[in-house]
């Protein structure tokens, strides 16, 4: 994770050294055009004084110049101290020349702090920064809810999406309102904040999340998975499915180059969110890494890092299991399932059948040697405890090091949204079909408090979802 992070930034500072570039040439032919207007003005309207000497003369125009945020930098060993100019002062440890480079350059105290400021600090700040700016768009998302065409609102304050009879849950609600509170002054668009809102990947992400969650015949479960989820802090794709974590045994000594694909993969995706199909995957001197030309690469070369990771169920040394059974054939990239019916509805943690999940929990899951990434479609969660859940089917995403496992779902730069196209078409596949098969196995099992969906309403909903079909198409189509 660590390494992608920093390659990222890499890329990112070299955009910013460009853009830097690009502004430093404006500049420069702004300020010599200035120049000239001020010689020109000088020339026609000043007075013949060689000896004028202040400093805050200017033309009109009233010229702005920079002041340095501090009065002082030094730098001891590794500790770099900042004197600001009202005397407060700041230190970093650890510091390096270039953090005492950036320090010099800085035009505001801000970007001072936010130097000085430790990673768990500044992971801190960006939280407390979220939580207020939701705080502010509910506030201002109440207003506008009832003007959103995909909702409906009564009058005893309940919500629903159209179409559907099930009221959405008060959180999931709360998550709505974040994203529309977002918006405003959009008078001047034809479509107002409803256009905007159908090319909002996040309140796509949620809208879809409810509608998988509709069609799981477990009507308590669908209810109380969101607040489930945002309680256990998983993540949301794109496509309405959730990121989770579990523990698998591996049946393979060598599992070097299946770790090394499903990472870079995934985290080019959500990390970088660039193609994984534009690298190759390379070995020299026995290490594995990425490229993007392979014209005058002197090693061996695996293959195309897209390739590579379709083709992973199929390597040998992609083989995993469970350790409570050890039973089951896991591999990355192909879904892992048990019977339905083989599961228990429960609300406990441990000890319930079926194929356990969780997030901040992991090494409650198994006792297996590897962690893996699954991702998981809300329809087929059979049961929630307080910190780990049940389902039926998975799918293995990546293989992640133990000490980032659960990291990896708190981590703001790990965008989950864009790991589940190929599930998602999988799933789409006779789904009103199979969501109504599983309506009427669960009904003859289980007598619930919430009202079941209609026949009419599945179709309605998974004619809904299969619109994400053509839209992951032309996503990938334009890559």
């Amino acid at each position: 994770m660590d390494w992608f992070k920093q390659e990222l930034a890499k890329l990112q500072l070299e955009e910013q050294r460009l853009k830097n570039e690009m502004l430093k040439l404006e500049l420069q032919d702004k300020q010599k055009e200035e120049e000239e207007e001020d010689n020109d003005w000088y020339d026609d309207d000043c007075c013949e004084d060689d000896d004028y000497e202040d400093e805050s003369f200017s033309a009109p125009g009233e010229y702005e110049y920079y002041t340095k945020p501090y009065e002082n930098l030094k730098m001891v060993n590794d500790v770099l101290t900042i004197v600001l100019n009202d005397g407060n002062i700041i230190t970093k440890t650890n510091a390096s020349y270039d953090d005492f480079k950036t320090a010099q350059n800085a035009r505001t105290e801000a970007e001072l702090f936010n130097l000085a400021m430790s990673q768990e600090a500044r992971e801190e700040k960006r939280v407390y920064e979220a939580d207020l700016a939701k705080a502010r768009a509910i506030q201002a998302g109440l207003e506008k809810l009832k003007t959103i065409n995909d909702f409906i609102v009564k009058e005893d304050g309940s919500v629903y999406l159209k179409g559907i009879s099930r009221s959405l849950p008060q959180i999931l609600v709360e998550e709505f309102l974040t994203i529309i509170g977002t918006y405003d002054n959009l008078g001047w668009i034809p479509g107002g904040i409803n256009d905007c809102l159908q090319s909002n990947e996040s309140y796509q992400a949620l809208k879809r999340f409810f509608m998988w969650c509709c069609l799981n015949p477990r009507a308590e479960v669908a209810h109380e998975l969101y607040r489930f989820l945002k309680e256990n802090s998983f993540r949301i794709t794109k496509q309405g499915f959730f990121v989770a974590l579990r523990n698998v045994v591996s049946l393979c000594d060598d599992t070097e180059l299946v770790d090394f694909v499903s990472n870079s993969y995934n985290k080019i995706k959500a990390i970088w969110k660039k193609d994984p199909s534009q690298y190759t995957v390379v070995r020299k001197d026995g290490q594995l890494s990425l490229v993007t030309d392979v014209v005058n690469f002197e090693g061996f070369v695996e293959g195309n890092l897209t390739q590579l990771y379709l083709n992973l169920p199929e390597m040998r040394n992609n083989r995993y299991t469970d350790d409570w059974t050890k039973t089951f054939d896991i591999r990355v990239g192909r879904p892992v399932s048990m019977p339905m019916n083989d599961c228990n509805w429960s609300t406990q943690d441990c000890a319930a059948a079926g194929l356990h999940f969780t997030a901040d929990q992991i090494h409650y899951v198994g006792c297996g040697d590897t962690s893996m990434l699954i991702l998981i479609n809300p329809m087929k969660v059979v049961g929630i405890g307080q910190h780990k859940g049940r389902c039926y089917e998975y799918l293995p995403l990546m293989t992640v090091p133990r000490e980032e496992a659960t990291k990896i779902l708190h981590d703001l730069d790990f965008d989950t949204l864009e790991l589940d196209d190929q599930y998602a078409i999988r799933e789409l596949e006779g789904l009103a079909d199979r969501a109504q098969a599983g309506f009427v196995a669960e009904s003859r099992k289980y007598t619930f408090n919430i009202p079941n969906i209609s026949q009419a309403e599945i179709r309605n909903i998974a004619l809904s979802l299969d619109d994400m079909r053509s839209e992951i198409r032309n996503r990938v189509s334009s890559i």
